[in-house]
């Protein structure tokens, strides 16, 4: 990447993460040095900590696909291929979007891109066998949710959007409509707009119903599920026992938690 870039006159000054929170350390000090782009190569979660230094700033994000999975370049259309993505950074089309914040009881903050997730998916990240995961990618996550289903004991909790309150066992908050896995829960979100998507399900009595559930996400059909899509800007969850909630795909705090939408807040190199 750092040669093609070069041969179009960009010079590059690459830094490698060692450790948890080193892209969000990095990504701000480009941004008070004034670089005019940063470029993340990584999965979701190298991106999100990237975010958190950026968020607020005029200084665009380009997201080299890499990790795990990268779900927001995968909803951007940006191409995989390194000579092809290359073209698309030297454009510099910019786009300007939307980001979710997350906020805990303790004070704790955090942006993310794509989506939270409340209650099933948090769990099923915390589960994750992280060798499986380093190895085969998405499939790790497949793996845990469907033998998650089978021990799982789902504890509801209050979930308020437009100050209509809820019961749910699950809810996925999308900024943006993708998903891992191909699966898609929130069709109508969209980065640039200064709301979310929501979508919720109620606590069902046998687990096998939520793989139902999410099979219908995946094949592109959420309206058929059991859940309920509604939109907002601002959403808040309670709980009476210990409920996890997770930023693009990474596990944040548990319950209870304000999210809202931080317009304006971030600009993306697009096609």
């Amino acid at each position: 990447m750092c040669e093609l870039l070069a041969a179009k006159g960009i010079s590059i000054d690459v830094r490698g993460t060692a450790a948890p929170g080193d892209a969000v350390t990095l990504s701000r000090k480009a941004v008070t040095e004034g670089k005019d782009m940063v470029i993340v190569y990584g999965g979701d979660g190298t991106v999100n900590e990237a975010v958190q230094g950026m968020a607020g700033s005029r200084v665009p994000l380009a997201v080299w696909s890499g990790g795990t999975a990268n779900v927001v370049a995968r909803d951007l259309g940006l191409p995989s291929r390194i000579e092809a993505l290359s073209n698309v950074i030297a454009a510099g089309k910019e786009r300007r979007i939307s980001l979710g914040i997350t906020r805990s009881s303790d004070g704790s903050a955090r942006y993310f891109v794509m989506f939270a997730g409340i209650g099933l998916d948090a769990s099923i990240c915390r589960a994750v066998n992280q060798k499986l995961k380093r190895k085969v990618g998405e499939l790790a996550f497949w793996a845990a949710g469907i033998k998650h289903l089978f021990a799982w004991e789902p504890s509801p909790f209050r979930i308020e959007i437009e100050d209509v309150k809820y019961e749910a066992a699950f809810a996925l908050i999308g900024n943006g409509k993708g998903y891992g896995g191909g699966i898609v829960m929130t069709p109508g979100a969209r980065l640039d707009e200064p709301s979310f998507e929501v979508f919720i399900l109620p606590k069902h009595r046998r687990n096998a119903s939520y793989l139902m559930d999410l099979i219908l996400c995946k094949s592109g059909r959420p309206e058929r599920s059991r859940g309920i899509l509604l939109r907002g800007d601002r959403i808040t969850a309670s709980s009476a026992g210990e409920i996890w909630v997770e930023v693009d795909g990474e596990v944040f705090a548990t319950l209870p938690m304000t999210i809202e939408a931080a317009p304006d807040a971030l600009s993306l190199i697009v096609p």
